[in-house]
């Protein structure tokens, strides 16, 4: 107690002599603030200066001989960037797909919620070959139907009142975690 009155006398000493827009602390943010605005005011200048971009990419005729549906001999067709979606697991046929749940989320001692999200909700991306490289992610109708089971279950908004809360909340809560603006977000962010 002697100690945190001597601390408390001490700070208002201090303070009582120098105000606190006198500090250099502060005065250093401002300068920082000042210098990072400069910049910044200069590098609109300068992009708004320049014309824009234009696109460099080259479309193919509808004449040329060279179709993208036909893969030449060697080529390989490209899967990466393409999901499996949740109900393609246990499909059997051409499109038979077994989604294998990360290891640390498998099993009943671990993370419940998120082996749910992997199982019940998750897409599983592809490698170039197609097969599945075990790499979960939430499109914004998984993350909208696993939040609209969080909702029913553990807050008990359910019908008109979770389309009602969706309404006010969704796109804010979705745009907090998509910020590029992808569509998906890894389903470890998922809680």
């Amino acid at each position: 107690m002697k100690y945190t009155l001597a601390i408390a006398a001490l700070l208002a000493v201090v303070s009582a002599e120098e105000p606190v827009w006198s500090l250099r602390s502060v005065n250093d943010h401002r300068t920082d603030q000042q210098v990072q605005k400069a910049y910044g005011d200069h590098s609109t200048k300068a992009a708004n200066a320049r014309p824009p971009y234009q696109s460099t990419a080259q479309l193919q005729s509808e004449d040329s001989e060279d179709s993208s549906d036909d893969l030449q001999l060697g080529d390989e067709e490209d899967h990466s960037g393409e999901f499996y979606p949740v109900g393609a697991h246990g499909q059997e046929g051409a499109g038979a797909y077994d989604r294998k749940t990360t290891g640390h989320f498998s099993a009943d001692s671990d993370d419940i919620f998120m082996r749910s999200m992997i199982e019940q909700y998750a897409l599983e991306g592809k490698n170039k070959d197609g097969s599945p490289n075990g790499q979960f992610w939430l499109d914004e109708a998984g993350a909208k139907a696993a939040a609209g089971e969080v909702l029913a279950t553990h807050k008990g908004i359910k019908g008109a009142d979770a389309a009602k809360y969706f309404a006010t909340y969704w796109k804010k809560a979705w745009g907090h975690f998509d910020v590029n603006v992808v569509g998906k977000i890894e389903v470890i962010k998922a809680p």
